[in-house]
């Protein structure tokens, strides 16, 4: 699979920079901590400061409580006014309501009418109850009740003494009053808190970033050097670990990549030979010239039955010649080929057997294909030949040039960085030889996913509309509307690139190239026009072949490709199940059309 790289300085657009990773990461964690903080510590905070209020009002109760636990004067008789006025002073002093409980006498209740409605008016409260018979100076400890409304009331009671003697029990309801006051400047610190936890966390993840990003940046311009063909590109090695880590692998890549590159050469081919072997026939004969057996191969090559009737009529004379041949020379005989109808060939081997004197095996081959392929190999390795024999001999001119040790430091630059060129020359057109294979056998992988064409052919036209105005060529995009398909998004735009780019060759300055997609039918349609030259009628059914090139004799010495990327295109277009023309009138530009079903299915 060739890998479509950026040029040196580029990155992959749309993608997510170390920057915005790190600041995000750092935001996002002081985000959580700081949402942890409000969900659990602030209403614990909230929770403990409702507590130190009710503390606090506890406290004042029970202070009040024991001051009053004790009536002036000596007659242990109190009369219904002066329980209704030491009830309301008690009520007054704790700031909610009381009730002073004479036994058998009555009940005299003071204060707030809210609080005062909580006591239970049928009987007494638990605390009142605890001290009927009971003479202390201290009250009970104070009870806290939760109202339904989210308040709080505290209860508590004292036995009342005069003279010595118990003469009832006061009862208080005291409201805890909410600390609002409290509650808000405790949210304010706690906001302000967070909002300086996040701040801490941008510059911290800024400056991070920005130590990481110039480390990481120096590892990724090497593996983009490499990647574009210089292996002599290495990477330093600088903290953290993992940097260094990913740095040292890059340069043990770099020297790993030629054996790399001829180990799968070398597993590709064998693998391809041990398919090529899986399709041969075998035959076997003996002394009388009966067939034995036949496999379904040699049937689908020769239609051999079985017996000696099917020897005579199907093994015909050639193959009986081999056979005959075998017997008598008593060893292996290779390398026969002979005809069969419909312009096909065979190769035949015959092995004789020792254990059946006069049986011979025969193992047949179609070599009707390798024959077209022979021929075109030769056609291939002519062309390549051809392409490769300009920037060898660059090469080898500037390898003999340098030799010369009085050669200027300058000069000795210039030529390298000429060589560089070369080699990378090369190295295109073995990667688009490996894409013309891989699309040939169907090895060239397809990530089918559900896409725009017209977004697509928007996105991969922008960058070009800018080199197209250094040239002075207008590059517009007519995309009416949406064309939904489903397709392989890189693949395709590598199609429409070498469309834009080969219209570009061929429109001169103040030309249009026009890109348009639409939907017609079950079809996607995309085209790439131009108004330039145009192509020659002859050469219209050549432009997508292999190493085809409409002028040569005018882009001689000017930047051009191998003529491999019109068959590229029609490659990957072939693949999606799609279809490729081209209709042209000289002098009048020419308007490249595909043709993709918008479901593959």
């Amino acid at each position: 699979m060739t890998t479509k790289v950026p040029p040196t300085g580029q990155g992959p657009r749309g993608r997510t920079g170390l920057q915005t990773w790190l600041i995000g990461s750092f935001v996002a964690v002081g985000a959580l901590a700081s949402l942890l903080v409000l969900l659990v510590l602030l209403p614990t905070l909230e929770s403990s400061v409702v507590s130190g209020a009710t503390d606090r009002v506890s406290l004042a109760t029970t202070d009040v409580l024991r001051r009053s636990a004790a009536l002036p004067g000596l007659d242990a008789t109190v009369t219904a006014s002066d329980a209704r006025e030491y009830a309301a002073k008690a009520a007054s002093e704790v700031r909610g309501a009381a009730r002073f409980v004479v036994p058998d006498v009555g009940v005299y209740p003071a204060g707030e009418a809210s609080v005062a409605d909580t006591f239970d008016p049928t009987d007494f409260g638990p605390e009142a109850k605890a001290l009927a018979s009971t003479i202390t100076g201290d009250p009970v400890r104070p009870r806290v009740a939760e109202q339904p409304d989210g308040s709080r009331i505290i209860y508590s009671a004292v036995a009342v003494t005069q003279g010595g003697a118990q003469v009832g029990v006061l009862e208080v309801a005291v409201p805890v009053p909410r600390p609002t006051e409290e509650i808000a400047v405790l949210q304010r610190r706690i906001i302000l808190a967070v909002i300086t936890v996040l701040l801490l966390s941008s510059l911290a993840g800024l400056a991070l970033s920005r130590v990481l990003g110039r480390r990481i940046g120096r590892v990724a311009r090497t593996a983009t050097a490499l990647a574009s063909g210089d292996l002599s590109a290495r990477a330093p090695q600088s903290a953290p670990r993992e940097v260094a880590t990913l740095a040292d692998g890059l340069n043990r890549m770099a020297d790993q990549i030629e054996g790399l590159l001829g180990t799968v050469t070398g597993e590709r081919d064998r693998a391809r030979a041990l398919v090529a072997g899986l399709a041969e026939g075998v035959v076997m004969v003996d002394a009388s010239d009966e067939v034995l057996i036949a496999n379904d191969a040699a049937d689908r090559m020769l239609g051999v039955g079985r017996g000696r009737d099917a020897a005579r009529a199907d093994l015909g004379s050639a193959l009986l010649d081999v056979v005959h041949r075998t017997r008598v020379e008593g060893v292996r005989v290779d390398g026969v080929e002979i005809e069969v109808p419909g312009e096909g060939a065979i190769a035949v081997a015959a092995v004789p057997l020792r254990e059946a004197p006069g049986t011979v095996v025969l193992t047949l081959r179609d070599v009707t294909s390798e024959r077209a392929l022979a021929r075109t190999r030769r056609d291939l390795v002519a062309n390549v030949s051809h392409e490769l024999k300009t920037p060898v001999a660059a090469i080898r001119g500037f390898l003999e040039l340098m030799e010369d040790d009085a050669m200027h430091p300058e000069a000795r630059r210039e030529f390298l960085s000429l060589m560089d060129a070369e080699a990378a020359r090369l190295q295109r057109l073995v990667d688009e030889q490996l894409q013309l294979a891989r699309l040939d056998s169907g090895g060239l992988p397809m990530v089918m996913e559900p896409l725009d064409l017209g977004v697509l052919a928007r996105e991969a036209a922008r960058p070009r509309q800018l080199l197209a105005e250094r040239e002075g060529v207008r590059l517009q995009v007519d995309v009416p509307g949406p064309v939904p398909m489903e397709g392989d998004p890189a693949r395709l735009e590598q199609a429409l690139l070498i469309l834009l780019d080969n219209a570009a060759r061929h429109t001169p300055a103040g030309g249009t190239i026009t890109v348009r997609a639409h939907v017609t039918g079950a079809d996607a349609v995309l085209q790439v026009t131009d108004d330039g030259e145009g192509i020659r009628p002859e050469a219209l059914g050549s432009v997508f072949d292999r190493f085809y090139r409409a002028d040569p004799s005018r882009e001689a010495g000017e930047r051009t490709g191998a003529g491999l990327g019109l068959a590229i295109a029609r490659g990957i277009v072939q693949a999606h199940g799609g279809d490729i023309d081209v209709t042209s009138q000289p002098g009048h530009g020419a308007c490249f059309t595909i043709r993709l079903p918008r479901d593959p299915r």
